[in-house]
């Protein structure tokens, strides 16, 4: 994936005994959370293409995704669940641990990456794919990692873990040149039987884990390997991120992107002719290469184009109402909308340049729409040129696009800066 970049100008004292500590401090699990493979927040990839080595050579970046802890909804777990309660004198001593998971040889027991250069990156359930994963910026391994609880609720003398306080996971999918050999355990098979070339991800072992350690809990220690260390696990004390649901796998012939425009520089404009409809835009493009043998379009298996929204600009755009039922944003906010010093009330709208054609972004993460061009995806030759050919059987292509700087609908324009971010994506439906 390419990026793009648009820019416009109590402290408390507390004396007591250490028994009394011991005595009177405790945390304690709700029961919200469950550990069982079925059960686990999904992580959400899509539709997984792997193609020539060409295309994408050992080490390529294939799809990334977030998946925001409000994802676990097993047993009707909302954003407010309480997970944990513990009394609020324990709180320098709780701690979140995260690790993949080490007990199944396609769940996170191999680091398989490592040999192609590649850190951190365990064998998946699909064949020659290993996935990273990061919370709160750590890099998840085998061996239990600590984070710390930032966000929490205060009720009397006791503070109450909500789902929502748990920080996001963020996951990314590579290539590698492996298929990782039996594990401790192989509960989706061994061997090159154990992995699948194409088809859905029917393994259901989680890829990850999370418990809280604190007293009164029954947990695991940091440094632990998670392969042979799991007590979280039968207590219910954590849960699991798992690819098991909305993956498929394929190896269909296939584009990618090769450069775009790295900056978009708008011309300054004031809020008095923002606020009485004035506009302005700035033009970019795209280059791309692709098999001769690669589909343009929108349904299964076709290759299309999209132009992702960040997190942070997809986060303001469905706070307000700029996102669509097939998960396309109408209009690219800026990364950190909301905050001091950053416009409000205007957007980046997209156009193809060639067609005229007004284009959605697309959301988080970058799954394929039931709308197609209302989901952001959009045929690749779509207005495409071709660009000439480097390489027998693959055609290079240049899609110009134009980024319209305006007025948001039903918003007052606000003064300050514009700093947005959008992702080029190139991805088989």
């Amino acid at each position: 994936m390419k990026k793009l970049k648009f820019w416009l100008l109590q402290i408390l004292i507390v004396i007591m005994s250490y028994s009394s500590v011991n005595t009177f401090a405790a945390c304690r699990s709700t029961g919200v959370s469950q550990t069982e493979d079925g059960r686990t927040a999904p992580i959400r990839f899509g539709t997984v293409n792997l193609t020539s080595t060409y295309l994408q050579p050992v080490g390529t970046l294939l799809a990334k995704t977030i998946v925001p802890p409000t994802d676990y909804t097993y047993g009707g777990a909302t954003a407010t669940s309480v997970l944990w309660e513990c009394d609020a004198a324990d709180l320098p001593n709780i701690q979140f641990l995260v690790a993949t998971n080490g007990d199944d040889r396609v769940g996170g027991y191999w680091d398989l990456g490592a040999q192609d250069g590649l850190s951190d990156v365990y064998a998946t359930f699909f064949r020659y794919i290993g996935i990273k994963q990061t919370m709160d910026g750590v890099v998840l391994t085998r061996y239990w990692k600590s984070l710390p609880v930032r966000n929490y609720v205060t009720v009397g003398n006791k503070i109450q873990i909500r789902l929502q306080d748990l920080p996001t996971l963020y996951a990314e999918l590579y290539r590698i040149s492996q298929i990782p050999s039996a594990g401790l355990n192989n509960y989706c098979g061994a061997g090159s039987s154990g992995t699948i070339a194409t088809g859905p991800y029917s393994c259901t072992q989680p890829n990850a884990y999370i418990q809280l350690k604190g007293p009164g809990l029954t947990s695991d220690n940091v440094g632990q390997d998670s392969a042979t260390n799991y007590l979280f696990w039968g207590v219910d004390n954590g849960f699991g991120y798992g690819m098991r649901l909305g993956n498929q796998l394929w190896n269909e012939p296939t584009c990618v992107a090769r450069n775009a425009t790295p900056l978009v520089l708008f011309n300054t404009m004031t809020v008095e002719a923002l606020n009485q409809g004035q506009s302005t835009q700035a033009q970019f493009n795209v280059s791309i290469e692709c098999s001769n043998q690669a589909v343009s379009g929108t349904a299964s298996k076709q290759t299309a184009i999209g132009i992702q929204a960040s997190e942070g600009a997809y986060t303001a755009a469905k706070q307000l109402g700029l996102v669509n039922a097939e998960n396309g944003v109408k209009a690219l906010l800026s990364d950190q909308y909301g905050s001091n010093g950053i416009a409000k009330g205007v957007g980046i709208f997209l156009r193809n340049s060639t067609t005229g054609t007004d284009m959605n972004f697309v959301g988080q993460p970058s799954l394929p729409g039931t709308g197609a061009s209302n989901a952001g995806w959009y045929p690749y030759k779509d207005g495409a040129i071709a660009n000439g050919s480097v390489q027998a059987g693959y055609t290079q292509y240049l899609q110009n696009y134009t980024a319209i700087l305006k007025k948001l609908d039903g918003q007052t324009v606000e003064a300050g800066k514009v700093y947005a971010t959008a992702y080029v994506l190139v991805k088989v439906q």
